[in-house]
């Protein structure tokens, strides 16, 4: 990135021409000639001056790591994120690469293909972090549900049809709706397919998104080493969109041909004003029922597109023999069908997942193997009102629409409904509902059991700076740990401490006190997810300049009150304020330590001058940017 050319060329100005103005300014000597090693420096020459991170904690703090928390995708394609990462940081903590979510498959085999292509490329003189082995949140719920989902029995009679009232003649009785758009209802039309009624679904006027506009089937059973045949009838009051996706399938959003007529596999169909049967095998298309699975679901996804009217009629679910595809007519199809959940018992459920964990954190731990040697074990665990996630009916968590986690029911006539978010890429799971207190040592057994030999293992939770009560409950949690794992002695090595704090709030105060307790645990003290927000995308200077402060803060609180020998290190959460980094984590703000155009902002003056206890930038003098400017000027005259 250039330098700003006309500061340079104002500054070549200064160096030799004498007073240009009636009023002589403080650096300028008596006789109207002017040194350059005497020339201030504005704000952005400082910062252009300053170092890497990385060599300033080389330098001032050799006992702690500075590290940075990253999109692996993003390190991998972008040549210049990845630069700079590799400049400044000394270890690297994959935002998402490494969670259960993103890992483990529908059948429990692990897929490191985007973990392989990350560690390839990291320097290795970059250590890397690794987050996480449990949460509650990024799981793949499909897969753990599975394991411990009810034995299903079916008694069928009919055409064959395993949707029931697909023909909607019992309202919306066996189906559900999650996002009701601008409304869903059925009504009476004359101009049904087969009977009577009709689906009726309109999309809002803010609909984008293919989910904004959904209807989902209840739970059918799993046909293993069988085919489906799905077909519907739909129109729309004007030019539409729609989609099938899926759960408890191997690939829960394939493209298909849906008509039988398209020329290729398509995410989407098309809907008017005249009924089009829609009619596809889904295992024809890339996709098939999840090994192990006993149930899954259709959702019928129509918010494509704002304001557009959906009707959909005589849906049908039918076993497909090869050969043999069913001929889908105007026809009203019903099914009368018995289904009968066997649920298994509280200890047969412990031991599947008890099962599922080591195999998770055994297989992961061994596949990087020296690679990593610090964990976070345990992610989140404790609510915000300090309870056990999990434990004794305590969530915490909610949907991105704010429905939240609730205990799981399960009988024999409706079978288990874990009532846990499950939303694309973000499964909800809590080990501690099924394993007690148990899935915390459990988790830490198997971890110093599997990773490298001498790794250092911690629990991580956010908003401690400003929760003391929250703080006290994790800390009790480590303790509980510590006292009560197999092992026999204590096995939680460290507490991290995410810190997405808030500029305009947070106070030293504050952060003293969490680190002053934290240290008295004699633990590791780690900085996991360090960003400091400002509300905004577009900060002005004084905001920029109080978030340098911020995070000049941290660093020398950290410092002053954690033991050099429990000082861990602190890591930066996401490397800049570019939008990529940014769709979902904190979006329309601005708190990382380089802009949208990986420019350094003060922030990153902020972080150095705490790294070294002092501002680096009192040394710096006109000759310095002047050499800098020089080098750079022949540079890109070459």
């Amino acid at each position: 990135m250039k330098r700003n050319r006309i500061i340079l060329s104002l500054i070549a100005c200064t160096l030799t021409l004498t007073g240009c103005d009636d009023q002589i300014m403080e650096w300028q000597k008596a006789d109207g000639n002017i040194n350059s090693s005497e020339i201030p420096l504005e704000l952005n020459e400082k910062i252009a001056l300053y170092n890497s991170i990385k060599t300033y904690a080389e330098q001032y703090t050799p006992n702690m790591t500075i590290g940075l928390g990253l999109g692996a995708e993003e390190y991998i394609s972008n040549a210049d994120y990845k630069k700079i990462a590799d400049e400044n940081f000394q270890m690297f903590t994959a935002g998402n690469a490494m969670k259960h979510q993103s890992i483990v498959q529908g059948d429990g085999s692990l897929d490191f293909t985007t973990v392989d292509a990350f560690l390839e490329v990291v320097p290795t003189d970059i250590k890397i972090y690794g987050h996480n082995f449990i949460w509650h949140t990024q799981q793949n719920q499909n897969y753990l549900k599975n394991l411990i989902a009810p034995e299903v029995d079916f008694d069928s009679s009919g055409d064959g049809n395993y949707c029931v009232n697909g023909s909607f003649e019992n309202g919306m009785e066996n189906w559900s709706s999650e996002n009701k758009g601008a409304g869903i209802e059925v009504i009476d039309s004359d101009d049904a397919i087969e009977g009577e009624k009709i689906l009726k679904m309109t999309a809002s006027s803010t609909s984008t998104k293919e989910y904004d506009l959904q209807i989902i089937t209840d739970p059918m059973p799993t046909l293993t080493n069988k085919k489906v045949q799905i077909s519907f009838w739909v129109k729309s009051d004007k030019d539409g969109e729609g989609r099938l996706s899926f759960s408890g399938m191997t690939n829960n959003y394939p493209y298909m041909n849906w008509t039988g007529s398209q020329s290729s596999w398509t995410k989407s169909f098309n809907t008017s004003t005249n009924w089009q049967l829609i009619n596809v095998i889904p295992q024809n298309f890339s996709t098939d029922f999840e090994e192990g699975g006993t149930t899954w679901k259709i959702n019928f996804d129509f918010g494509f597109k704002p304001n557009v009217t959906y009707y959909i009629d005589n849906v049908q679910v039918v076993e497909y023999t090869e050969g043999q595809a069913k001929q889908f007519k105007a026809q009203f199809a019903t099914r009368g069908t018995t289904i009968t959940y066997t649920p298994k018992s509280d200890e047969e459920k412990k031991r599947i997942l008890l099962d599922a964990m080591e195999s998770w954190i055994k297989g992961m731990a061994e596949h990087v193997g020296n690679r990593i040697q610090e964990w976070d074990v345990i992610n989140e665990p404790i609510t915000d009102d300090g309870r056990w996630r999990g434990i004794d009916g305590a969530f915490g968590s909610t949907d991105s629409e704010g429905k939240a986690d609730t205990a799981p029911t399960e009988d024999t006539t409706n079978g288990l409904n874990l009532n846990w978010s499950n939303e694309a890429g973000n499964g909800h799971f809590y080990w501690g509902y099924y394993l007690g207190k148990d899935y915390a040592t459990k988790a830490f057994e198997y971890a110093r059991k599997y990773c490298a030999q001498g790794s250092r293992l911690y629990v991580n939770d956010y908003n401690l700076e400003t929760s003391p009560n929250k703080l006290a409950a994790l800390i009790d949690f480590v303790k509980y740990i510590d006292e009560n794992n197999a092992t026999g002695q204590p096995i939680v090595d460290g507490i991290g401490t995410q810190m997405h704090v808030t500029a305009s709030s947070i106070t030293r105060e504050q952060i003293d006190a969490m680190f002053q307790t934290m240290a008295a645990t004699g633990k590791l003290v780690r900085v996991t997810e360090l960003d400091v927000a400002l509300g905004t995308a577009s900060p002005s200077a004084e905001q920029l300049e109080l978030q340098a402060n911020v995070y000049q803060m941290v660093f020398e609180s950290y410092k002053a009150n954690v033991p050099e020998a429990q000082q861990s290190g602190i890591t930066i959460w996401t490397l800049s304020d570019n939008a990529a980094e940014h769709e979902y984590w904190l979006p329309d703000e601005s708190p990382n330590l380089f802009d949208g155009n990986y420019n350094r902002k003060h922030a990153y003056k902020g972080v150095c001058d705490g790294i070294a206890g002092k501002d680096i930038s009192e040394e710096f003098s006109g000759d310095d940017w002047k050499n800098i400017s020089s080098k750079e000027e022949s540079t890109s005259e070459e």
